[in-house]
């Protein structure tokens, strides 16, 4: 499945949005992590991401999901990891942030993932704030996100 069928949902449906718009891709917990997928993954396609409290590998979905893992599976495995899509396309990727709570269940997740950016010299913002993984913590950090989304907007014009 093609993942630009949003945007071109978007494009059909906003009278503001067009083929030149910029994309930014943003979401928190298991989103986080498709942003993070994604937006790594199709990185030219993408002007910045950002997540909040993220799943970094599917292997943390157990935390959340009862169901079977195979529902969530990818046709190649190397699609699913977040840092192998950063370290192909490392040269394309755009502007990255991400956070999580200090008191949220993904935290060491977060800060191993912030690590290995840090090993592999992929250029970032990790931030870590009072907070668990719940709606509270994401409604007080979204405006972090669109700050950041501004101010790639405001440096690319």
């Amino acid at each position: 499945m093609d993942c630009f069928r949003v945007p071109d949902a978007i494009i059909e449906n906003i009278p503001q949005a067009s083929s030149n718009s910029q994309l930014f891709i943003s979401g928190l917990s298991m989103g986080g992590f498709g942003a993070l997928r994604l937006g790594t993954k199709y990185s030219s396609r993408f002007s910045g991401i950002s997540a909040h409290s993220s799943i970094t590998s599917p292997d943390q979905l157990p935390l959340f999901v009862e169901e079977p893992l195979e529902g969530y599976e990818q046709s190649s495995k190397s699609s699913e990891d977040i840092l192998d899509n950063m370290l192909r396309n490392k040269g394309s990727l755009p502007p990255i942030r991400f956070d999580c709570g200090k008191d949220d269940l993904l935290i060491e997740h977060n800060r191993t993932l912030h690590q290995k950016m840090k090993d592999e010299q992929i250029p970032h913002s990790y931030f870590e704030f009072p907070g668990k993984h719940e709606w509270s913590y994401w409604i007080k950090h979204l405006k972090d996100t669109l700050l950041f989304f501004d101010q790639i907007l405001r440096k690319s014009t």
